[in-house]
């Protein structure tokens, strides 16, 4: 096992000597920058000017560069990459460019009409911090100064939109001292995922604890309640609901029962792009971001037409998918509309098409994965109103039908489920002067989930019905307000009002209802310490970036929780970055108001082998089980939960070799401490486990116990006591099933690096990115011995990676990666404990994009790409599980090799 990680780490370290060969090679015989691909040579500008360019990432889509040489002030190579590609430029300031048709700027169109209309409404400034190098929509170097463009550099009618990307509240810069990991449009398709599942799988800070596939496989660690079997992000394994998930940089309500996100809802032929940051982040977003976060953007700013369409299969059985999609809208100088929709459709895998599964009592037809239909429909309208004033709505709807035939169920099932989302996200920008802005959001969104499961021997059906909604009201203010010889300091400032409420009903009559209101106020400071007026012998730059989020929740209390950052720019070639926060997440609504129910009964004495009351049991007797003392057990929520804390430490470098143009090496150190986390605790754990004995009150105060009684006749609980006795004869309380007792420790190092070079032959991208586990502990109370858990069943293991290589010349594509899960054991019955292989997977795409080089306007502007992942078929490690699926649904899948074709048209 530990032979085989050396080996890829090796692997790794000679592809990148390797190509540090061929990139010094190129450099000393490159005299500027070559003919290619114009969005790349932009790119290269950037980085050898310090310039920062913006423009939208349609505009360049299929257009090539004659290149330019380096010898000049940056207007004259710019000049000269634009060259016969019918675009100009123009500065919005000092150190940034727009870039745009130049119809729109005022000059003759040099593209021709057909091509003129794929332009977005506006140019798109983004604050982007990268550890691996896209399709990049902007090329960015923030120089801390003001990226607003003054009333007088207006880029024609155009406005220039500022984006916030994931890490900050401020406008207009990023904040350096965090990690975030980007992924555009390109590397989804070039993934050949299917959904978002698959695509979070290709991600090795992601572990895949809570999806369709840990719900049907029996996972003992999973929350039990994913009625939905819905898909959630999970970064460092800290759990489902330990990771914040946006849209559009808004958050969503959670899903059916479980305290998740189902993002498996987003259609991914609607996503543009993917930020996630690996750090906690609650003092910039609140709740949830513990491990993390992950932003989906959907597209909102084009300017055409665009259709697509997917299809996909395995080529052993019968799983399969297909997709169609479209989107479209125009600019009218000081606004933009675009709509766009995407339907999918996908059938289960058969578990008898899978040798290496042991079908258990006759299940044939039982399946993996589900009949889905998935639609989703998005939207955005923006406008501006005067100078200074502009608006605009996001809006996106979903809706998930599926159909499942369980396999792991004690009574075999068959799981319906319908999911419907709704978000609309309106919001208003005023600016106050040249480098303050005023904003206002609010977020009306819904989820509803209608599950059923038919027992398939009985047919006995069961309804669930879920409703989570939220609602929320912010506003904010951001910018700049003090030049100081570093640079200038960047603010955030801002307050909002949540309103989350959940209701549950079983067959159709409401039995779980909870409802929060919290309210929040925040701020965020950028500090540039040292900069270009200032700098000092290896210190080139030193931003602080300090932040501070109050929450007070109506149900459980408030919270503060602190961030600050450091970031230290040596030189163009090294930079450091360190930070530590403190994260909370909130105990979800169905875990503290689940209806309660409180059963006074009798427990024998002999199920009494840790910890026992001093008297003797009252009951002579109980049903045949011999003594037994009177016991008040409890379940269903539990409203004295507290929120799951957890302390979080980080520190990178990046690393950009002075003869090695185009290499990145970047590396990130985190060590986390989540406590007080919510643990699953059985009435006879309390008394047979050393680890919840304090959880058993075996000498009850009468108060206490008298407390249950009086809420029982007040209908504040459903309360048996059908053996009549009275209060001071109860002789031991049992606690609820969930308490705030367990605790997790993970430290890990996150490493990445990527390569970009042009030659004759095209252009060779290559890439990694790798996650390498150092510790995986926790224990199940604050009294229990730690456990390393990492590399065993159903949890994380201690090395993935994704490494990456691709070729592009003209409008061909090549790209492949590789896949590696390292090897673990199975102990959770240690009597039988095996070794688990490692996994290694190829996955395999084929793209050709036609561009403008045809003089048919139903040939220009189509790609045509085919995928295959898992190429060479491998099966899963084999693992011998309870119910006979014998693979780790965690660590692993069973389709097989898979291949899909997709086309995609713009006009």
């Amino acid at each position: 096992m530990r032979s085989t990680q050396t080996a890829s780490l090796v692997t790794a370290t000679l592809i990148a000597l390797l190509l540090s060969g061929l990139g010094q090679a190129q450099e000393e015989t490159d005299s500027g920058i070559s003919a290619q691909p114009l969005t790349k040579a932009l790119a290269e500008f950037a980085e050898q000017t310090g310039m920062q360019l913006v423009y939208p990432s349609e505009l360049t889509a299929g257009v090539d560069s004659n290149g330019a040489s380096t010898e000049g002030t940056p207007d004259e190579i710019l000049d000269e990459l634009l060259a016969s590609t019918g675009l100009e430029y123009e500065y919005v300031n000092d150190r940034t460019i727009a870039i745009a048709a130049s119809v729109v700027i005022g000059v003759d169109d040099q593209r021709g009409d057909s091509d003129s209309k794929n332009v977005s409404a506006a140019p798109i400034l983004m604050a982007q911090n990268q550890t691996r190098p896209v399709r990049m929509t902007v090329s960015n170097r923030n120089d801390n100064g003001s990226n607003r463009d003054d009333a007088d550099n207006n880029v024609g009618t155009m406005p220039l939109e500022e984006i916030i990307v994931v890490g900050t509240n401020i406008r207009g810069v990023e904040n350096p001292t965090v990690p975030v990991l980007t992924f555009d449009r390109e590397d989804i398709a070039l993934s050949g995922a299917a959904t978002v599942d698959d695509f979070l799988r290709t991600i090795p800070q992601n572990f895949a604890s809570e999806t369709q596939l840990t719900a049907e496989s029996g996972n003992p660690f999973t929350s039990g309640r994913n009625r939905s079997q819905g898909t959630s992000v999970d970064l460092r394994g800290l759990g489902g609901g330990s990771t914040l998930v946006l849209l559009n940089g808004r958050r969503l309500p959670f899903s059916g029962d479980a305290a998740i996100i189902d993002v498996n809802v987003i259609p991914i032929g609607a996503i543009e792009r993917v930020e996630i940051l690996t750090d906690g982040a609650t003092a910039v977003y609140g709740s949830d971001a513990v491990g993390g976060v992950i932003n989906f953007i959907t597209r909102d700013s084009y300017s055409g037409f665009d259709v697509n369409a997917r299809y996909g299969t395995v080529t052993d059985g019968s799983r399969e998918d297909w997709a169609v999609g479209g989107s479209g809208g125009f600019s009218w100088g000081s606004g933009s509309i675009f709509a766009g929709v995407d339907y999918q459709e996908e059938k289960p895998l058969l578990v008898e098409e899978r040798d290496f599964i042991s079908l258990i009592n006759g299940r044939e037809g039982a399946t993996l994965g589900s009949n889905a239909d998935r639609l989703g429909v998005s939207g955005n309208v923006k406008q501006e109103i005067g100078s200074k004033l502009r608006g605009g709505v996001n809006t996106f709807y979903s809706n998930t039908v599926s159909d499942s035939f369980s396999v792991t169920n004690t009574v075999p099932e068959i799981n319906l489920s319908e999911q419907t989302s709704l978000s609309i996200n309106p919001s208003i920008e005023y600016d106050i002067n040249d480098r303050i802005i005023a904003s206002f959001f609010a977020d009306i969104t819904r989820n509803r989930t209608d599950a059923s499961a038919t027992e398939t021997l009985s047919g006995t059906v069961r309804r669930s019905d879920f409703d989570n909604d939220l609602t929320v009201y912010e506003g904010r203010i951001s910018g700049q307000v003090l030049d100081l010889p570093g640079g200038a300091v960047s603010f955030s400032l801002g307050g909002l009002h949540r309103s989350e409420e959940f209701v549950a009903s079983a067959d159709g009559v409401p039995s779980t209802t909870g409802k929060r209101e919290i309210k929040v106020g925040y701020g965020e400071l950028l500090v540039p310490i040292f900069g270009e007026a200032n700098p000092l012998p290896f210190v080139q730059k030193m931003d602080v970036s300090l932040a501070g989020r109050y929450e007070d929740y109506d149900d459980f209390g408030d919270s503060f929780d602190p961030k600050i950052g450091l970031y230290w720019e040596v030189n163009d070639r090294l930079s450091f970055r360190a930070s530590y926060s403190e994260a909370f997440r909130a105990p979800d609504l169905l875990s503290i108001n689940n209806f309660g129910f409180a059963n006074i009964t009798g427990f024998p004495a002999s199920f009494f082998t840790g910890q026992r009351p001093d008297e003797e049991p009252i009951i002579d007797d109980f049903f045949g089980f011999g003594p037994a003392y009177v016991a008040l057990t409890q379940s269903g929520g539990n409203s004295d939960l507290r929120p799951e804390r957890a302390n979080t430490w980080s520190a990178g470098f990046s690393y950009k070799p002075i003869h090695f143009t185009g290499f990145v090496l970047e590396g990130n150190f985190f060590d986390i401490s989540y406590t007080d986390r919510l643990e699953r605790v059985t009435t006879l754990s309390s008394i047979q486990n050393p680890a919840f004995f304090p959880l058993a009150d075996i000498d009850p105060d009468l108060a206490t116990v008298q407390s249950f009684f009086d809420r029982g006749a007040a209908g504040e609980i459903n309360f048996f006591n059908g053996l009549g006795f009275l209060p001071d004869e109860v002789q031991v309380v049992f606690a609820p099933t969930f308490t705030n007792v367990s605790e997790r420790d993970v430290r890990g190092i996150d490493l990445t690096f990527n390569y970009t070079a042009e030659t004759d032959l095209g252009e060779f991208s290559a890439g990694a990115n790798a996650t390498y586990l150092i510790d995986y502990t926790g224990r199940v109370s604050s009294i229990a011995p730690s456990r390393e858990e990492i590399n065993t069943l159903y949890r994380p293991v201690d090395f993935k990676m994704r490494g990456e290589l691709s070729w592009s010349r003209g409008g061909l594509m090549a790209f492949t990666a590789i896949n590696y899960v390292d090897g673990y054991r199975d102990d959770i019955d240690e009597s039988i404990a095996n070794d688990i292989d490692a996994w290694t997977t190829i996955d395999l795409s084929l793209a050709y994009e036609t561009g403008e080089r045809f003089d048919s306007v139903f040939v220009n502007n189509v790609r045509l790409g085919l995928n295959f992942t898992n190429l060479l078929d491998n099966d899963p490690p084999f693992v011998v599980t309870p119910f006979g699926l014998n693979f780790d649904s965690a660590n692993a899948n069973p389709w097989g090799r898979q291949v899909h074709f997709t086309i995609s048209k713009s006009f």
